[in-house]
């Protein structure tokens, strides 16, 4: 029939609805085309289907029809129809979350909390094609498995899944146990004759629960010859009555079983594989006190109701009820509810109320407040329930925990419009974000839930584990300790769930995203890393409103900016001897600096590298790590892991508190482990020596700058970009004055196959190529780069690196990515000093200088900005009294940018402006 046909046309397509690009497949048009009927025929079918409420009807130019279950499923639930625009479809969303259908598993205390991993099981199973799949409810006795049954059948019609007249049979097969025989009729019927008595056929419960719902309680009484039956019926959808011989009957049921029983021990494993959802109710011990409270009012409301009376509490008496061990579970517990209740009512039944205080309660229960009796109760009141009071008056449900999401996204968009429109001091409105992010954390993980233990929450955390400790390693940064839980169940909540915002809301994004953009550039930064690691790892889709969500979080955190340092670690024969020099140089110097290993005087070397080698795989020791040895034969150890370690190893011998004190204070200025080792050898005349790692060396490109690393990192990240990852070539940033000074005997060469050098200036290494920045920037660079790279990359790959650096080296780019201030304005403001120099100095600067001396001069101005300037330079003095009229030159063309970003140049700064002019001299009439 055509009406049908139309409407499984929806079903299939609605599911790839676009909203801001709808295609004309739902509209009568395009469909009367497709079907090869005439567009009314279509337009009456489908307006049918809008009545009987199966089809969503959006009164648009040109109208458009969506089937309405496979919408609900993909985007949200509809309270109606009918819309006149998608506008107001997208903003039905909105209401629908605050105000939302009621979902008949809501009526389930512990719906969001103790049984959500259930019911996502049971609508699992509810909403599978052809027939759904088998459900197995375990739970000891008491715990609502044939409500929870019950209340699967009426989800079912609600939902369209079974018609309105479908059965609902229930069978407790422990009726039966003694007799196999009888149960089998039962449950497949039996023809004339098939035992003494049987005078005719007889249908049974397959054929009566045929079309709908057969729920078989005490499942585990079935014996071995019923399970096979059973499961034959479950493979094959046919069945014989019971002394058939030959033909068969077919049924279209769904089943639902439950037992109180070990499922592996009662039951065929054959029978149990063919049914796949098993849903576990926890005992009502199991459950939080917020639940069993829950429980607690509504059995008080429906006493109240049944009595026509207001019912008074004691909360003290409250408590002690809910604190009772129930050993029949919710059965038990409500069945106590209505004695306590009815004792009241008959000790006091001429009064208007009916009164439960302490006293009221039974015996066993009272001797609970024994057990109880060292916990404070909170103040005593008395909670007051009406005939007409409802569940959530009493005890207020929170929303979901994507509602709460959506609650917290919409106040931050709030508190930004306001901000805007009362133009607010913006460190007030982050303020009010960081509370925002507070309060919903605290509801987030301190609502105490069972599906927190659930393997995708253990999934999410572990990967945000892994997520935040690369973080921390590839940006230098510390996060702090609950950072990992806070996370994990905002992702485990959040979900791939897409929120549909209103106009107005999506435009403040777009101004939200570049408040963010401006103003949280590191925290920005981290945050889209964290969500491409995430996105990646645990296939889930996150939007712009997540990721501006977890830059505040970030920014919130106050996250400490850490520098790969190197580690040192105390090994020490003897009970606490380096436990003891750890702990007084850690104190003394007011940070944790050294970790110690206490050693027995027996101990082999082997366990001591094994403790060592510990620490190395948990700790990054890419830097370097010293071991302060007590005496020589400790100084062996490293032989047994020297293929474990990445960076160099310094051993020392005869630790002493002075040497750890001396060795922490540099540990906290970012030296490296040579400096340090040749100091502190100066300090003590001690015994060391430095082993580098015995492994087949990675190649590496080192990046470094006149000026100090900053630069160097930055052109570090440039290059990082530019060479795809499988190709295992590594970029470093390195201090310039060290490669100067120590050339190939620096420790990244006993490291590293060094392929080349880049960055602002020559360190002059003989046998190592150079490629400065200005080459990469202008182009001229490329030669060299198909020099290094063609030993061992086709040319193919070469090209792909050479595009890649075309891309990310233009000057713009460069500037952007190594400074904060705005590329176009300080390149503008370079221009005019460099014109203005070569009026100073009357000769033309070649192109190379300049290139160079606008990446400088925009590193200089943003370190005179930051009142961060270099404030050292070789033999200053000497220069001040010999280079007069240079200095002069260079700081009246500067003057242009004092005056503009108010700032005054130092003699340092200039010192390293004058290197660049004088480096490789070409003729007299240039620089």
């Amino acid at each position: 029939m055509l009406k049908d046909d139309l409407l499984s046309f929806l079903n299939r397509e609605t599911k790839d609805f676009e909203w801001d690009n709808p295609s004309t497949s739902f509209t009568a048009s395009k469909l009367s085309e497709l079907f090869n009927v005439k567009r009314n025929t279509v337009s009456h079918y489908l307006n049918q289907l809008v009545q009987e409420d199966k089809v969503i009807k959006i009164n648009t130019r040109p109208v458009y029809f969506l089937s309405k279950f496979v919408f609900e499923q993909t985007f949200f639930t509809v309270n109606k129809s009918i819309y006149d625009s998608l506008q107001e479809l997208k903003e039905s969303q909105l209401e629908t979350e605050i105000n939302p259908c009621p979902d008949l598993f809501d009526e389930l205390i512990g719906s969001k909390d103790s049984l959500y991993k259930a019911i996502e099981q049971i609508k699992t199973s509810i909403f599978y094609p052809d027939g759904g799949l088998p459900i197995m409810i375990n739970g000891p006795t008491g715990v609502g498995k044939s409500y929870i049954a019950n209340l699967i059948y009426r989800y079912s019609i609600e939902k369209g899944i079974l018609a309105e007249d479908a059965p609902f049979i229930s069978f407790n097969c422990a009726q039966y146990a003694n007799n196999p025989e009888l149960l089998s009729s039962s449950l497949f019927g039996y023809v004339k004759g098939a035992f003494t008595g049987a005078d005719s056929m007889k249908a049974g419960l397959l054929d009566a629960a045929d079309g709908g719902i057969l729920f078989l309680d005490e499942v585990h009484r079935l014996n071995e010859e019923g399970q096979e039956k059973l499961f034959s019926f479950l493979d094959q959808g046919v069945f014989r009555r019971m002394g058939e011989n030959e033909g068969s009957h077919q049924a279209k049921v769904r089943f639902i079983f439950a037992t109180t029983e070990n499922l592996e021990k009662s039951f065929l494993s054959t029978f149990l594989r063919r049914i796949p959802i098993r849903v576990i109710i926890p005992s009502l011990n199991d459950r939080s006190e917020k639940e069993k409270k829950q429980l607690a009012y509504m059995f008080l409301i429906n006493e109240s109701r049944k009595f026509s009376l207001p019912l008074r509490i004691s909360s003290r008496a409250l408590d002690v009820i809910i604190k009772h061990h129930y050993s029949g579970n919710i059965g038990d517990f409500k069945n106590t509810i209505k004695y306590i209740t009815a004792s009241s009512y008959m000790k006091n039944r001429e009064k208007e109320e009916i009164s439960i205080k302490l006293h009221d309660l039974p015996d066993s229960i009272l001797e609970d407040t024994i057990r109880f009796a060292d916990q404070k109760y909170r103040q005593n009141n008395d909670i007051l329930i009406f005939p007409t009071s409802t569940l959530d008056q009493l005890y207020e449900s929170s929303l979901s925990r994507f509602q709460q999401i959506k609650k917290t996204y919409d106040n931050i968009l709030d508190s930004y419009d306001r901000s805007q429109i009362k133009q607010q001091d913006m460190t007030v409105f982050e303020q009010q974000v960081f509370s925002e992010i507070l309060a919903l954390f605290d509801k987030l993980i301190f609502d105490t839930s069972k599906e927190n233990t659930s393997v995708m929450m253990e999934i999410t955390t572990v990967n945000v584990q892994e997520i935040i400790r690369y973080l921390e390693n590839a940006y230098n940064v510390k996060f702090n300790g609950n950072s990992v839980y806070a996370m994990a169940h905002f992702l485990y909540y959040k979900g791939n769930t897409e929120i549909h915002w209103t106009d107005k809301q999506e435009i403040i994004i777009t101004d939200l995203t570049s408040f963010v953009d401006e103003n949280c550039k590191m925290e920005q930064q981290l945050a889209k890393q964290f969500v491409h690691l995430l996105e990646s790892k645990l296939d889930v889709k996150l939007y712009k409103m997540d990721e501006i969500f977890l830059t505040f979080y970030l920014r919130s955190m106050t996250i400490e900016r850490t520098n790969n340092k190197v580690k040192a670690v105390i090994l020490a024969h003897g009970y606490a001897t380096a436990s003891s020099i750890a702990n007084v140089a850690n104190r003394l110097l007011h940070k944790n600096v050294f970790e110690a290993f206490d050693m027995p005087i027996d101990v082999s070397v082997g366990e001591i590298a094994s403790r060592v080698l510990n620490y190395i795989e948990s700790n990054d020791v890419s830097k370097g790590l010293i071991l302060l040895v007590d005496m020589g034969s400790l100084k062996d150890i490293y032989s047994q892991f020297k293929k474990e370690v990445n960076g160099p190893v310094a051993i020392i011998n005869n630790v002493s508190t002075q040497m750890a004190l001396f060795l922490g204070d540099m540990l906290g200025k970012n030296l490296y482990i040579e400096e340090m080792i040749e100091r502190l050898q100066d300090a003590s005349k001690t015994e060391y020596s430095i082993i580098y790692p015995e492994v087949n060396k990675e190649k590496v490109i080192v990046t470094t700058c006149l000026t100090g690393m900053g630069t160097a990192i930055q052109i570090q990240k440039l290059l990082e970009a530019s060479i795809p990852e499988e190709l295992d070539i590594k970029v470093l940033a390195h201090d310039y004055n060290r490669l100067k000074e120590h050339g190939t005997s620096e420790a990244i060469f006993q490291m590293y196959q060094v392929l080349s050098i880049v960055g602002t200036a020559d360190p002059g290494l003989p046998l190592v190529d150079y490629i400065s920045l200005e080459d990469l920037i202008s182009g001229q660079g490329e030669a060299k780069l198909r020099k290094i790279f063609k030993p061992f990359l086709n040319e193919d790959c070469i090209q792909v690196i050479n595009n890649n650096l075309i891309r990310n080296f233009s000057l713009e780019r460069v500037i952007e990515s190594i400074t904060i201030l705005d590329t176009e304005k300080i390149l503008t403001h370079v221009e005019a000093f460099l014109h203005q120099l070569e009026v100073q100095l009357n000769k033309r600067l070649t192109n190379d200088k300049k290139l160079a001396l606008y990446v400088h001069m925009s590193c200089l101005v943003e370190r005179l900005i930051r009142q961060a300037p270099i404030e050292t330079y070789t033999n200053i003095e000497e220069f001040e009294q010999c280079q007069k009229e240079m200095i002069y030159s260079i700081k009246e063309a500067f003057s242009v940018i004092e005056n503009i970003y108010n700032v005054k140049i130092n003699i340092a700064e200039i010192g390293y402006i004058y290197d660049y002019l004088i480096a490789e001299p070409t003729d007299s009439s240039e620089f």
